[in-house]
């Protein structure tokens, strides 16, 4: 698969527009699943999951990775994304489109900022799916309960101080959770 892809064709970023397809390319990058796996790990029906696969089949995002024959010659097909990473040229769409993906940018970018403001800690996390989900996860959870602590905080238009105060908790919390195993893979 290639590493990158730019969405920047309409067409393509329309059909990306679906939160359900983005979460099936994110699983199809890690490791080639059947359409059972993914409707079973995204919680759909098989129907709905087909739905899906096709309109991402048409755009040629996802492709066959492999065919294999099963008891009962039944042939199970398994399919992955054509691309790792998926960067969206927010400049390519008009703003009714383009806002579709501004969340994703922006919490990369707030994760970046985040990260290089922990940098000098001596941390290292693998860069492997498995450490990048996990770090997900509970990342997920912890901005969750360190975001708690500042519902009831008020902040000026245009500052993003308190939102990097928060991610930058929420990275240190996980850090010290998980200090032993990330010392230890450096």
């Amino acid at each position: 698969m290639k590493a990158v892809y730019i969405v920047n064709d309409l067409k393509v970023a329309k059909i990306l527009v679906d939160p359900m397809r983005r979460a099936i390319l994110d699983l199809l990058r890690q490791r080639p699943m059947t359409q059972a796996q993914l409707a079973q790990e995204l919680g759909l029906t098989g129907a709905s999951l087909n739905y899906h696969i096709k309109k991402l089949r048409a755009k040629k995002l996802v492709v066959v990775a492999k065919k294999e024959l099963e008891e009962h010659s039944i042939m199970q097909i398994f399919f992955s994304s054509i691309a790792y990473l998926f960067v969206y040229d927010l400049d390519s769409f008009p703003k009714d489109i383009a806002r579709y993906f501004y969340p994703v940018s922006l919490e990369r970018a707030r994760s970046v900022v985040s990260m290089c403001m922990l940098k000098d800690r001596g941390y290292h996390i693998d860069q492997i799916p498995e450490a990048i989900n996990t770090l997900s996860e509970h990342l997920a959870r912890l901005l969750v309960k360190i975001s708690k602590k500042y519902e009831q905080k008020d902040v000026q238009f245009g500052n993003e101080e308190t939102v990097y105060e928060i991610y930058t908790k929420a990275f240190d919390a996980f850090m010290k959770q998980n200090i032993v195993q990330l010392k230890q893979s450096i």
